[in-house]
């Protein structure tokens, strides 16, 4: 059964799609938001990149649904330490009312914290879908975010598979 009303960062459209994962966005979620920074960000100025035409095709379909953010004021202050799209994400899960920002940077989810924002990242959500019965080889997935580039330190990595090394 699906839950939690979310709001994606470019970081897990795009990561999600180099694992051809994406799909576990409307999988596992009830209701996922994108402000338009986030949509300018992976779809506009990342087209032809990995998550663009994922995401263009969701928000085409309706699944996941694209948000003007009203604060621009508390955008503007985050901006002043976080991208514009993470920023933006963070604001509108508060204005929205959402269970989660899906952001994995580290200072952005420090931020979002601060402001009483809860977050997931990509492996959460991997983790969740394994929680709901997918067969997903955990490990061989995040393997594969590291060769795309995810960074993920050396210590997260030996305590989610202490037999890998």
């Amino acid at each position: 059964m699906k839950a939690f009303r979310v709001v994606a960062d470019s970081s897990c459209l795009i990561g999600l799609s180099q694992i051809k994962q994406f799909e576990l966005l409307k999988e596992l979620f009830l209701e996922i938001y994108i402000p338009e920074a986030v949509y300018d960000e992976v779809v506009i100025v990342g087209k032809g990149e990995p998550g663009s035409e994922e995401t263009e095709v969701a928000v085409r379909e309706g699944w996941i649904l694209k948000r003007v953010v009203n604060d621009e004021v508390a955008v503007s202050a985050l901006t002043t330490v976080l991208s514009k799209g993470e920023s933006e994400v963070i604001v509108l899960c508060k204005e929205e009312g959402l269970d989660y920002a899906l952001i994995d940077e580290k200072t952005a989810r420090n931020m979002a914290e601060m402001m009483d924002v809860n977050t997931m990242g990509i492996l959460g959500i991997i983790d969740l879908a394994i929680g709901k019965g997918s067969l997903l080889d955990k490990k061989k997935l995040v393997d594969q975010l590291m060769g795309s580039g995810f960074r993920i330190s050396e210590k997260l990595y030996k305590r989610m598979f202490p037999d890998s090394g």
